[in-house]
């Protein structure tokens, strides 16, 4: 999601940002990364049949959002047709954004879609929740707040579930039951965008 310096011009919230990134580096530095993977790969789509997560429901993810309320994913969103991006690293954030940006301009005003951002840090810095989430809070539009759902806990479970490359930012497509029908990662290009719409438009006409 875009992240814009405007909407917090104070001092003390341009602190909370550098501190949520120094948090989020922190994190991850000591995860294990798969050897093959390009991290800075243009929309490294991976819906093909051999991808061994097709088919899998996605792991659930119980945490709060930037709003303060109970989330799971993807339960909450049960019957919706749902993008769930994840990182592991501040900076894949613009990976993130190059994904969900497009998928709410187009999908955004339907009630039967649902998207979903989600932080993965881990569960020894669960006491720098409340910089990291308000570093994350105040520099996102408030109604995004409800979509974002950082997870504190055991990242490498959800790493190793998926067989996830830390360095990476990742997309799901999510079908109505929960269950994984597309994936990609890093940036997104024109034809992984187009891949994602397809693959959404697809199950909505289920």
């Amino acid at each position: 999601m875009k992240k814009n310096i405007a909407y917090n011009p104070a001092g003390r919230a341009v602190m909370r940002r550098c501190l949520a990134a120094a948090m989020m580096v922190l994190c991850t530095a000591s995860l294990p990364c798969a050897a093959d993977a390009q991290p800075g790969e243009k929309g490294a789509a991976m819906q093909q049949a051999g991808n061994p997560n097709i088919g899998k429901k996605f792991p659930s993810v119980s945490a709060e959002t930037l709003e303060g309320a109970k989330a799971s994913v993807p339960d909450d969103a049960a019957g919706k047709v749902t993008l769930v991006c994840v990182a592991f690293l501040r900076e894949s954030q613009p990976q993130l954004d190059s994904w969900l940006n497009p998928f709410y301009e187009k999908f955004g005003a339907r009630n039967d879609v649902m998207f979903y951002e989600v932080p993965m840090i881990a569960g020894g810095y669960r006491f720098m929740k409340p910089i990291i989430d308000g570093g994350m809070r105040g520099g996102l539009p408030k109604f995004k707040h409800k979509h974002v759902v950082t997870m504190y806990g055991d990242v490498q479970a959800y790493l190793q579930a998926l067989g996830l490359d830390a360095r990476s930012g990742h997309a799901f497509v999510l079908d109505r039951e929960g269950i994984i029908r597309w994936q990609a990662q890093g940036f997104s290009s024109a034809a992984s965008l187009a891949g994602l719409f397809e693959a959404t438009e697809s199950l909505l006409g289920r």
